[in-house]
Formats: structure tokens, C-alpha cells, sequence
């Protein structure tokens, strides 16, 4: 597992001249946008003045309104452009992004435009099945392990229903990083680990009690099935439930994990689109850049930890 000082010499010596290259480019998108505003702003500066003389004649008038509704709508879209600048967020991708999930695993294989489907999202078993307008990108594959893959990418997972937005007082049903690893074993148990009071009493499964106080006071466990008389303690040691809870208070994020037939599922809620440039203020910030290198980084120690967990020889089938 590669330590955060490493982090910092590879941010020194490969992220930074990639970095200043993002800056140049995102000063280039604030030129833009003031040259822009400059110009939208000198047409209702004349369009005011010529307005107030032939307010009088109700025919131009007619037509004065929807051209300024038009013009607008013009403005809108030139500065969603502009701030959507296709070469500045590739870049940023293809620069930094890729190039830190390389050092963190030069095995892994990263796309921009792809994402996990919506079947693999509903097979986790974390979330129940809404009417949803399901997207994402950024997606990450590979192995970790000689027989162990991963895959995770960002998701935007919103409800289509008005009556379930007002229910949840959401419309996300889903908004951050699903992670998905296949292990080759099959797990005795299938469950979720959840935040109390998440899913129905009607949800799928029972609630299992851990017995660790510290866990047992921010999360639940859903047993979901069992082909055998299997105690999931021998499973969920006291180590890997104190791991959750320092995760969770450090990061305040949101997490559901599950463990489905030879399949671990992670779900990690975030408040904002991760992965991206910033156009408003600077990008050439290590505490920014280590943001995303420990949303990166999450996922791949979590199943190495699990890995390792001696526990795991005796979920095997």
C-alpha cells in the first residue's frame, strides 16, 4: 500500500507540471468568460438605451421581448460553453486523474465516459428499485489481485417520480462512487451494512446485531440469506467494523457496503461531482489533488484489507 509521503513526491515531480498546464488553460477559460460578459453586458447596456426610446410603440416592444429572452438564453448557453471547455476537463482527466490511478495501480484501466450499469447497481442489493434517470462516468477496471478485479465510477442516480422526490425529500436516490469487486469465493452469507434506519422494516433480509458498540451505533446489518448455519461474526471482526467507523467519521460521507454471492459492493455517497477541474479558483493544490487520490485510493485498500483478513479463508464454499 503506498503511504501518503509517496503521494506527495509523485505530486512534486509528475502532478504539478501537469497542473500548471490545467492553469493555463483554465485562466484561458476565465479570458474567454470576461470577453463574453464584456460583450453581454455592451448589448444590454444599448439594447436599455435604445428600449427606453421606443417603449412607446407598442409594435417594437412586441418584438423587443422575446429578443431579450432569446439573447439570454444565448448568453446562458455561450458561458456553458465556455466553462464546459471540452480540452480543459480531458486534460485534467488524461493528466491527472489517470496518471494518479496509475501510481496507485499501473494495472488499473481507466474511461472518462463510461460507468458501471444499471444492473450491476440493483444486483449490490443496497438500494431498492425506483423509476430513476440513471448516469455517470469516470469509470476504473482492473485487477488488484492475480484473481481478484475491481471496478467503480461516479453515478448520478436520480428519481423520475415527483411523489418519491417529496417522500424522500431527495431526487437522488444515489449521488458518489459505487465500487464493485469479484473475489474468487463464493460468501456463505449475503448481507449489507448500512446506516441505521436506512431501508423499510419491509426491506429484504433481517437486521443483525454485531455487538460492537461503536458500529452498532451508526450502522446496521441486513442479513439477506445464508446457505449455511453461518455465524457472520467470524467475518465481521472487530477490526474491519471499527475500520468503518473511522471512515465514515472522517470523510462524514455516506457508506453502504454489501457482500453478495462472490461479489463486494461499496457505495459511497458524495454532495458534488468528484473527478473535475475547478474554473473558479485554482487546481494547483495538494490538498485538493490528495482529495481525489483518497477517493481513488478507498476503494482498492478496503478489498486488499478484506483480503488479508485471515477470517476470509473460511468463507469459502
Amino acid at each position: 500500500m503506498k503511504k501518503d509521503q509517496e503521494f506527495k513526491e509523485f505530486y512534486t515531480n509528475v502532478l504539478s507540471p501537469e497542473l500548471d498546464i490545467v492553469e493555463k488553460k483554465r485562466k484561458s477559460i476565465l479570458i474567454q468568460l470576461a470577453i463574453a460578459g464584456v460583450i453581454v453586458l455592451g448589448f444590454f447596456a444599448t439594447y436599455l438605451y435604445t428600449f427606453i426610446f421606443v417603449s412607446d410603440y407598442p409594435i417594437l416592444l412586441a418584438l423587443y421581448i422575446p429578443t431579450f429572452a432569446f439573447v439570454i438564453l444565448a448568453a446562458y448557453k455561450t458561458f456553458d460553453i465556455i466553462i464546459k471547455n471540452t480540452s480543459f476537463y480531458n486534460y485534467f482527466k488524461d493528466k491527472v486523474i489517470f496518471k494518479t490511478i496509475s501510481f496507485i495501480n499501473p494495472a488499473l484501466q481507466f474511461d472518462k465516459k463510461y460507468f458501471i450499469d444499471r444492473d450491476q447497481f440493483y444486483s449490490s442489493e443496497i438500494f431498492e428499485t425506483h423509476k430513476v434517470k440513471y448516469t455517470g462516468d469516470d469509470y476504473v477496471s482492473g485487477n488488484i489481485e492475480e484473481d481478484v478485479t475491481i471496478e467503480f465510477s461516479e453515478l448520478n442516480v436520480k428519481y423520475t417520480d415527483k411523489a418519491t422526490i417529496k417522500e424522500k425529500n431527495s431526487e437522488y436516490l444515489f449521488r458518489g462512487i459505487l465500487y464493485k469487486a469479484k473475489l474468487p469465493i463464493i460468501f456463505p452469507v449475503n448481507f449489507v451494512i448500512e446506516p441505521i434506519g436506512y431501508s423499510k422494516p419491509s426491506a429484504k433480509g433481517f437486521l443483525y446485531k454485531s455487538g460492537n458498540l461503536m458500529f452498532d451505533n451508526k450502522f446496521q446489518i441486513r442479513l439477506l440469506n445464508s446457505t449455511s448455519d453461518y455465524n457472520p461474526s467470524l467475518f465481521l471482526t472487530e477490526a474491519f467494523l471499527e475500520g468503518i467507523v473511522k471512515f465514515s467519521n472522517k470523510y462524514h460521507n455516506e457508506t453502504h457496503i454489501s457482500f453478495v454471492d462472490s461479489f463486494i459492493f461499496a457505495a459511497i455517497h458524495h454532495d458534488k461531482e468528484l473527478f473535475e477541474p475547478q474554473v473558479f479558483s485554482g487546481n494547483k493544490k495538494f490538498d485538493l489533488i490528495h482529495m481525489h487520490y483518497q477517493d481513488l485510493n478507498f476503494p482498492i485498500s478496503l478489498i486488499q484489507n478484506i483480503i488479508i483478513n485471515q477470517a476470509l479463508e473460511e468463507l469459502a464454499v
